[in-house]
């Protein structure tokens, strides 16, 4: 989830409510307000009343102020006023009962005592205060919008030397030895993190040159003790005096360093391709490179009764050559290794896609383990551990994917370009 995603679905939700607790605060205090307004106007009536009986000592002859309803009714007695409250009236003209407030009071007039009362329906209030509603929950709803589209567009602004400082880091390759460069930031964090992005970068380039330059100089010096061994081993055996029970632990000795040998080289072929040193491309054609390999392969087939089954297409790859036969090697050599008596292989090639696949273990291979170094599938393996990784390795130089498939006995290999 993105940060201004995150950051919306925090502060949106908390907004909203802030925002609808205010109308609902705002529609009561209004309608309240109105309906106070309202009784003042009942009470000006009232007053108006009171100053016309004192001057004509008669009641009024208009019977309607302002929308109020007003009644006299002959009491005895001195009478009592009620003061304000709220009642249901019955409009003729609407054929309807509406709520409304109504002033209780008495007064004297030409002798006589009269109760007068004046209702005022509240629908106005009630419409006033429905459209106050209205108004206030669009304008919620748009102030939320724009404050959704203010803070992307902000956002995107403010955290933009962020996201550089990201892509810069993204595409930042220790081997190239370039310690890459952040753009300049007025906000203080970000300065902050690019210095520190810089220092991670310098120390990364440090240590890959100390670690390459180990690795270098340790394939290096490995070889010759490697190459003294072997050449003691052979005069070793030439020699005539060999007893037969030293042979058995010369033959392991000769064994162990064939193995080492090859993770040795194995290793240093890994290492070149990490450091980028197999640089030179082309357009090979494929099909023709992998029936050179076949042809080196048949012999060895025949000898384990391996049935084997080959369709191929023209097509063309761009990769280094030297790569390429690494990865043919290992693709059809491990289909080899790893196939059962009487067993079979097919390979097929299309214009952008090679698979090979074999009979095997009767299981598939762990898929999240497979391309690793030193992965074997059973411990008593022979080879290395290192031949999917070296395959995985050429693929990435190649810019080509690889993917493993099992299917009822079947182990498939596929590379795509």
């Amino acid at each position: 989830m993105k940060l201004i995603q995150k950051y919306n679905r925090m502060i949106l939700p908390a907004m909203a409510l802030l925002f609808i607790a205010s109308v609902i605060c705002s529609y009561y205090l209004i309608r309240n307000a109105l309906q106070n307004e309202l009784d003042k106007g009942l009470l000006r009536t009232k007053s108006r009343i009171e100053q016309y009986v004192a001057v004509h000592h008669a009641l009024p002859v208009i019977l309607s102020f302002d929308d109020q309803h007003i009644r006299f009714e002959k009491v005895s007695g001195t009478g009592k006023d009620s003061g304000l409250s709220s009642s249901t009236l019955f409009i003729p003209e609407q054929y309807e009962n509406h709520r409304s407030r109504t002033l209780v009071f008495t007064t004297r007039a030409g002798g006589d005592v009269y109760r007068a009362t004046i209702n005022q329906p509240l629908e106005g209030i009630k419409h006033l205060t429905r459209v106050v509603a209205i108004i206030a929950m669009a304008t919620v709803f748009l102030t939320l919008v724009s404050l959704l589209l203010i803070n992307r567009n902000m956002f995107s602004r403010i955290w933009r030397p962020f996201y550089s400082a990201l892509d810069t880091m993204r595409s930042f390759k220790v081997h190239h030895s370039q310690v890459p460069s952040f753009p300049a930031t007025s906000i203080e964090e970000f300065n902050l993190i690019n210095q520190h992005f810089r220092q991670s970068a310098e120390n990364a380039i440090r240590d890959y040159g100390i670690l390459k330059e180990f690795t270098e100089n340790a394939s290096h010096e490995i070889q010759t003790p490697l190459a003294i061994i072997r050449a003691k081993l052979d005069l070793l055996v030439q020699q005539d005096n060999l007893a037969e029970n030293q042979v058995s632990p010369i033959q392991s000795i000769y064994a162990s360093i064939t193995k080492l040998t090859k993770l040795q080289q194995s290793l240093s072929l890994l290492t070149k391709m990490e450091n980028g040193q197999y640089h030179p491309q082309s357009e090979i054609a494929l099909d023709l490179e992998l029936q050179n390999k076949i042809d080196q392969f048949q012999e060895l087939w025949q000898d384990k009764k391996i049935q084997y089954s080959v369709q191929l297409s023209e097509s063309v790859i761009h990769a280094n050559k030297d790569l390429l036969d690494i990865l043919l090697n290992n693709l059809i050599g491990n289909a080899t290794r790893h196939n059962v008596q009487n067993g079979a292989i097919e390979i097929n090639l299309d214009r952008h896609c090679l698979s090979v696949s074999n009979t095997g273990v009767q299981e598939p291979l762990d898929p999240a383990r497979l391309f690793r170094r030193f992965y074997k599938h059973s411990p008593q393996s022979g080879n290395n551990g290192l031949g999917l990784s070296i395959i995985k390795a050429i693929c990435e130089a190649s810019s080509a994917n690889i993917l493993y498939q099992y299917d009822k006995g079947w182990h498939r290999f596929s590379m795509s370009w």
